[in-house]
């Protein structure tokens, strides 16, 4: 059996047309998710609250099989292709390992739908809410990593991280990725918020990226910037839903990181950073001198600190990891001499 050649850019849209048809079905979910109690909302906006107010154990099993399987497919399917083909090795037509991952997310989505349908819970059921949030902001300061011998990280700037640092974050990350974007997407049950849909849209982009290894769209350099920017207005949405007005934070944060390194990837003419500049100075004006109080400015510069600094940390613990084992090998070979 044949089967046509597509592109890459043919699942790119697909993936976007497919995507927004999964909003709408979670919408249309939502009459059928009123039959289930969920917990009380929480004061602590670090409580999740989608999860039932009494779990059941094939809510539980459900949602942990779908994850540990869908997980190891996907990872299966990593190894196949780095075992098959090389960095130089990009096409422009998909390859059988692309038709399994595509597959293979496409079987799952539609699995977690309607796991959800008849149970409701996901994995946050036994997991603290963190614990996502913390995995996908992990794979932007992977990103970061990964991007700065092309568009820098400060300002169009390089910083001088060691070749096999960068080489490392670029060989594993597909394994990272896709840990972070199941895990997130079993994470959540498909509830029609604002912010869930955003984010189930998101995630299902990336895993379209991901089964998108070793062919030249991976690396269009739009399409992945639309898939790291896609985090500001679900941050957003989810701070707004959350109702504990910190959605400053997440809004500056996350769009400082566009103007600090995310922009200067993107070849625009200098009078276009410069209206990005200025409407970010303007509209933070009118924010925390109309809106809040000016010295909550500080809320700017949370996010971007914290992932400008985890990324140094990394470099550094593997600064200090390459140390060790050159000291390592020099003492063993020391010992192999004098004992000769």
């Amino acid at each position: 059996m044949t089967f046509p050649q597509l592109k890459g850019e043919q699942i790119v849209n697909w993936s976007l047309i497919f995507s927004v048809l999964l909003a709408a079905a979670i919408i249309a979910l939502g009459g059928v998710l009123s039959q289930f109690e969920i917990i009380p909302h929480p004061e602590d906006g670090f409580v999740y609250e989608w999860q039932l107010a009494e779990p059941t154990a094939w809510g539980r099993l459900t949602a942990w099989l779908g994850f540990a399987i869908h997980q190891l497919l996907i990872w299966g399917t990593i190894a196949y292709a780095q075992n098959r083909y090389s960095k130089r090795d990009y096409a422009s037509v998909l390859r059988p390992v692309n038709r399994w991952a595509i597959g293979i997310n496409f079987l799952f989505i539609v699995l977690h739908y309607l796991q959800t349908m008849y149970f409701y819970d996901g994995i946050a059921q036994d997991l603290p809410s963190w614990t996502a949030q913390f995995a996908v902001a992990l794979m932007l300061i992977v990103i970061l990593g990964m991007e700065n011998q092309r568009r820098g990280l400060l300002f169009g700037r390089k910083i001088g991280f060691r070749r096999a640092f960068t080489d490392g974050l670029r060989k594993y990350h597909g394994y990272f990725f896709s840990f972070a974007v199941i895990y997130t997407f079993w994470f959540h049950p498909m509830i029609p918020t604002w912010g869930h849909l955003i984010g189930f849209i998101h995630v299902v982009l990336i895993m379209a990226q991901g089964s998108l290894m070793f062919s030249r769209v991976h690396l269009n350099r739009r399409w992945t910037f639309l898939l790291e920017i896609l985090v500001l207005p679900h941050a957003f949405q989810v701070a707004l839903n959350q109702g504990n007005d910190i959605w400053p934070m997440f809004f500056f944060g996350f769009a400082a990181i566009f103007l600090i390194t995310q922009m200067h990837g993107l070849g625009l003419n200098r009078w276009v950073r410069q209206a990005f500049y200025s409407s970010f100075l303007l509209l933070a004006l009118y924010v925390y001198l109309v809106m809040r109080e000016p010295v909550q400015v500080n809320e700017v510069i949370r996010i971007p600190l914290i992932e400008y600094l985890v990324l140094f940390i990394m470099y550094w613990i593997y600064l200090a990891g390459a140390w060790l084992c050159s000291r390592f090998r020099t003492m063993t070979v020391g010992k192999a001499h004098g004992a000769i």
